[in-house]
Parts: structure tokens; C-alpha cells; sequence
């Protein structure tokens, strides 16, 4: 289960003492700020099972923007492809991976794009690609997102798979296909550049940010470590540093039980080891396999 922010809120306003029925506008926003801040501590601690995403990439082996960290890199064949610190690097494996140069020049980059709050549509002055950019990353602004377009119309027109997480923009600074943006190359045992096909990422990624009271919190259960690393930061930013730094075992026990809830693969994995040789039906597997795996090593 994940909760949306607007409960967290209400939780942690409650705990400062200063209900937000009757708080005024600048503690508001000073709450909501912190529970984005807080947010993003979280995402960062872990690579989250619930944040996990599979893409092809394209053959320029652009990684998708929102790309947190690289979790695995295999081919069209299913084969694992292994990771070293950079091209010409000799390796005991037979494929290689490792980050190129980042894109430094944008795909297209403005001044001109407006765009409502909560809305998907996008328009400028005849900034955007020629050429349909679905699929791609945009950045907005000093907003953090980053935001998948899902149509492109024009040079004037677009629209993001993603509601826009903030005010309304206009004449915002633009870049689709941001600066930054990280690049694949590959190798072989050699250290000699290859080119594989069909190259298959699975990577965690940055979620957006809540902005409004329904946005979910795309982490696991009630996300305790979210509202508690909020509220820290709350009492911190009202001169009770004491009273924070007592909340940071708090913290880190309700960020071992989100973890504690992620899905794990087993620890030993069915194997011809293991295998029973008598069972002609199927693929059978020695008894207490499961009972290894249920214990906590």
C-alpha cells in the first residue's frame, strides 16, 4: 500500500502542534517542502522494488532520463551484459558495459514553454523538436521532474505521459532530452568497442514529487520513513535540533521496515544441485529447499 501525501500532511502538522485547518499559507508550503525533501531522502536510500523499470533502448543506447541507478544491462539473447569503469578496460567477462559522455547538447532547448498546474499539455513559440520526441524526457524550469512526453503535435505542441508537479509556468526554460542525460557503450573481453542489438535495461528511477494532497507515494506500505524525515526536518527548521536528531533512530528503523517489506529473490536457487533425479514428472527439486530459504541467514 502507498498513501498520498495530503495524509502525511495533515500527520505531521498535527505533531508540530500547528493543524493545517488553521495554519497559514507559508507553514503550508514549508510542510509540503519538506515532505518533497523527504521524499527524495528516501527514494535515494534504497533502490526500491516499487520504482524499478524495464526499457529497450534505442541504438543510440540513450538511457532513459529519470534513471536513478542501473540495476542490470542484457541483450535481444538474454545475455547479462557485465559493468567496468570505462572503455579500453580489459575484463574476465565476454560483454561489457559502461557510461559514455552524458548528452551535453539537448534535443531542443527554450525559453518559451507554458504550461498549466496539474496539466499534461504543452505549448511554446516554435521551440520544441521538428520531429515527434515521444518517448523522450523533458525538464521544466527549477522543477525536479522529470516528465516522459507521450504526444507530440508540433514545433508548438506537446503533451507529457505525467501531470505537471507544479505552478503554472510561463515562458519557462526548457530542455527535451536534458543536458546530462546518460549514455551506454559497450566492450567486450578486449576492452574493444562493440555493438549489440536489442539491449534490454532494467534501472530504478526518480519519481515525481507530490504537489497535490492525492499524489501517491510511490514507496512500500504507509512510508513511515517518509512523514518522520519530514517531520525532522520541520523540527530542525523551528530551532528544535534536539528534538530531530532524537528522531533518527526512528527514522532508520521505519526505513528497515520498508525495506523489510520489498520482495527478495530466495537466497539459493533451484539448480540441477538440487535437482531430484527419481522424479520422472516435471522438474522436481529436493525436499527443505524452501525451508533454507524461509531462514534468516
Amino acid at each position: 500500500m502507498s498513501i498520498p501525501a495530503g495524509v502525511l500532511a495533515d500527520e505531521i502538522c498535527t505533531q508540530m502542534n500547528n493543524p493545517r485547518g488553521t495554519a497559514d499559507e507559508i507553514w503550508k508550503k514549508q510542510v509540503w517542502q519538506k515532505i518533497q525533501e523527504a521524499y527524495r531522502d528516501v527514494v535515494d536510500a534504497w533502490d526500491w522494488a516499487c520504482l524499478k523499470s524495464t526499457v529497450t533502448l534505442p541504438t543510440t543506447f540513450l538511457v532513459p532520463a529519470d534513471c536513478k541507478n542501473i540495476l542490470r544491462v542484457s541483450d535481444e539473447n538474454k545475455v547479462a551484459y557485465n559493468a567496468v569503469n570505462g572503455k579500453n578496460r580489459a575484463s574476465p567477462f565476454n560483454y561489457n558495459w559502461f557510461l559514455s559522455s552524458p548528452i551535453s547538447s539537448p534535443l531542443a532547448e527554450g525559453t518559451t514553454l507554458n504550461v498549466d498546474e496539474y496539466a499534461t499539455a504543452l505549448t511554446s513559440t516554435a521551440e520544441f523538436p521538428a520531429a515527434t520526441c515521444v518517448g523522450e524526457f523533458c525538464k521544466i524550469g527549477s522543477n525536479p521532474g522529470f516528465y516522459k512526453i507521450s504526444a507530440w503535435t508540433s514545433t508548438s505542441a506537446m503533451s507529457l505521459a505525467d501531470h505537471f508537479r507544479g505552478d503554472q509556468q510561463a515562458s519557462a526554460i526548457f530542455q527535451v532530452r536534458p543536458r546530462g542525460t546518460p549514455v551506454l557503450a559497450f566492450s567486450d573481453a578486449e576492452g574493444d568497442t562493440i555493438t549489440p542489438t536489442g539491449i534490454e535495461l532494467d534501472y530504478s528511477r526518480f519519481p515525481l514529487a507530490p504537489y497535490r494532497e492525492s499524489d501517491i507515494i510511490e514507496l512500500p506500505g504507509a512510508c513511515p520513513a517518509v512523514g518522520i524525515r519530514a517531520l525532522m526536518k520541520l523540527l530542525a527548521l523551528s530551532g528544535y535540533n534536539q528534538a530531530a536528531d532524537r528522531k533518527k533512530d526512528e527514522y532508520l528503523a521505519a526505513l528497515s521496515q520498508m525495506k523489510a517489506s520489498e520482495p527478495t529473490p530466495p537466497l539459493i536457487q533451484p539448480t540441477t544441485m538440487f535437482q531430484n533425479s527419481t522424479n520422472r514428472i516435471g522438474v522436481g527439486y529436493i525436499r527443505g529447499l524452501s525451508t533454507l530459504n524461509g531462514k534468516n541467514w
